[in-house]
């Protein structure tokens, strides 16, 4: 395979090639452990018709069902994409959905009872409204040692199991927390427990899922990431009323650890290396085995020191750069209307905070929609232009589909303006929550075609090139979050439509430089990588 083309085009038929479903027998197929293999070497074509040497290496260990439990880094045996069943993938998917919404679950569960945490606490705003930034603001950084870890170790399922219970035992800290530092310090470890899982869930669908089917399945993922924003208000409006603010930690805690019960015994270990990079291992492996053999001494390579930040010099590639710029800017945006409209529906409106809460569900509904239809349509560009090229090449940038751009460049602008403007002139509410509900429609077109491509665009670091998206699109998030007040009290909600659409309407046109140039950039991307492992 060449710097110049991807391997989507060959990946998508391997269902095709018997020798995917023969090499070697499947840990995942095998819940008892009993089956044991060797590693063999397959000769496939690649995306161009030419012949390529392949090695799937597996483990000759019996693993018991237990055994394979409690391992940190059990065996994952020929390629999950073609050997996993519909079925076993479909819950896999919905577990690692489950455990990315916890992070925006738990961070609007929280603006219900944010008068009411103020008062008890005898806290100044400020001190409380630092709890909401800070959540923010290490969702983007922890992700990066999360990611990185992964990467590095090629491990998934416990570090998702790991933070997970982090963040479960952040939910009860901050259930039983007395002070406002104590209640940060929790929010703070909650945000850190639940951010990994955002990443993670990427890297996982990369993992299972085929090129041609990576966009639907992405879009489910942030279906599930999307529910927990949209649901949080309602129930913590509820819970807090009824029961008081620590109830919606300790409700938390109790859906967390349904969450790691779940990701225990239904998530398999799924981290797959790329076929090119386990031959490229073997390869290594049998000449140093060769030198050895005939008494020539070789030199053990220098294995690198553990850089947790390593991730965001990936932004130094323009591919992954434009790529986040958009895709953290259009949540960024969508988070600081979050933060604005429980004033707006309760000065201007005259809602109450269980009444606020239930505005949300447009946003909701606007976002499931938006990611079933973005992530379907994106697998079906990049299916049919497959099969319009006389070559039967695919390219990643094939997925980035016309309705993405229609939502990027219309639906959003268009869900912010209806959303500044009808709270502006004060028009009939359901203006101000149909606007939100077309902006996130919008966005979950583009976040979900935008996260298939950016797994995918640098070979072996899908987790990181998503913990460097996933970064910029939190610290962005923190930073609109803390001013869109401020601006909105400047210049009016309308003008902050208007800034809105503008900004991303400017993103959009980064984006489509990937569009354009992406092969080119991915390929030094790639190369660029290669010489720094």
């Amino acid at each position: 395979m060449t710097d110049q083309h991807p391997k989507e085009s060959s990946l998508e038929d391997a269902a095709s090639h018997p020798h995917h479903h023969h090499v070697v027998e499947d840990l995942h197929n095998d819940p008892e452990g009993t089956i044991t293999s060797t590693g063999k070497e397959e000769v496939e074509e690649d995306q161009l018709g030419e012949k390529m040497s392949v090695y799937y290496p597996t483990s000759t260990e019996k693993l018991g069902y237990w055994q394979s439990r409690f391992m940190i880094s059990p065996p994952v045996r020929g390629d999950p994409r073609v050997e996993l069943s519909r079925v076993r993938k479909g819950i896999i998917l919905a577990v690692i959905s489950q455990a990315g919404c916890l992070g925006g679950f738990s961070s609007t569960i929280y603006f219900p009872s944010l008068v009411q945490i103020t008062k008890d606490l005898n806290a100044s705003q400020t001190t409380i409204n630092a709890s909401v930034s800070l959540f923010i603001l290490f969702m983007g950084v922890s992700p990066l040692l999360t990611s990185t870890i992964s990467d590095r170790f090629k491990i998934r399922r416990v570090l998702y199991i790991v933070f997970t219970m982090v963040f479960a035992l952040a939910s009860l800290g901050g259930g039983f927390a007395k002070s406002a530092p104590t209640l940060i310090v929790a929010r703070v470890f909650q945000a850190i427990g639940s951010s990994g899982a955002s990443v993670l869930g990427a890297g996982s669908v990369a993992d299972i899922y085929l090129p041609t089917e990576q966009g639907t399945a992405m879009g489910l993922m942030f279906l599930g990431q999307f529910l927990g924003p949209v649901l949080g208000p309602p129930i913590g409006g509820l819970l807090a009323q009824a029961f008081g603010w620590p109830s919606t930690f300790f409700f938390m805690a109790i859906v967390s650890a349904i969450v790691i019960l779940e990701l225990f015994f239904l998530l398999p270990e799924t981290y797959r290396q790329e076929p090119e990079a386990l031959a490229e291992e073997q390869r290594r492996k049998t000449e140093a085995e060769a030198a050895k053999a005939s008494g020539v001494e070789v030199e053990e390579p220098v294995k690198k020191g553990y850089n947790p930040f390593k991730a965001v010099m990936l932004l130094k590639y323009p591919v992954v750069l434009l790529s986040s710029i958009e895709t953290g800017m259009i949540f960024a945006l969508m988070f600081s209307i979050e933060t604005i409209t429980p004033v707006l529906y309760t000065d201007f409106y005259g809602l109450s905070e269980a009444q606020v809460g239930y505005t949300y569900l447009s946003a909701g509904f606007g976002s499931i929609f938006g990611s079933m239809l973005g992530g379907r349509l994106s697998d079906l560009s990049l299916k049919r232009s497959k099969a319009k090229r006389a070559n039967g090449e695919s390219l990643l940038e094939d997925r980035l589909s016309t309705n993405m751009w229609v939502a990027g460049f219309v639906i959003v602008p268009l869900g912010s303006l209806l959303f500044g403007w009808g709270a502006e002139k004060h028009l009939n509410i359901a203006a101000p929550i149909v606007g939100f509900g077309i902006y996130n429609f919008g966005m979950a077109q583009v976040l979900s075609a935008g996260a298939a491509y950016m797994v995918n665009c640098i070979p072996g670091q899908g987790s990181s090139a998503m913990a460097a998206a996933n970064l910029l699109r939190m610290v962005l998030a923190c930073i609109f979050s803390l001013i869109a007040q401020i601006i909105v009290d400047h210049v009016g909600y309308g003008f902050y439509g208007l800034i809105q659409a503008v900004l991303n309407i400017s993103c959009m046109l980064l984006f489509f430089i990937v569009k354009l140039r992406g092969p080119g950039m991915r390929a030094h991307a790639t190369k660029q990588e290669q010489l720094l492992s």
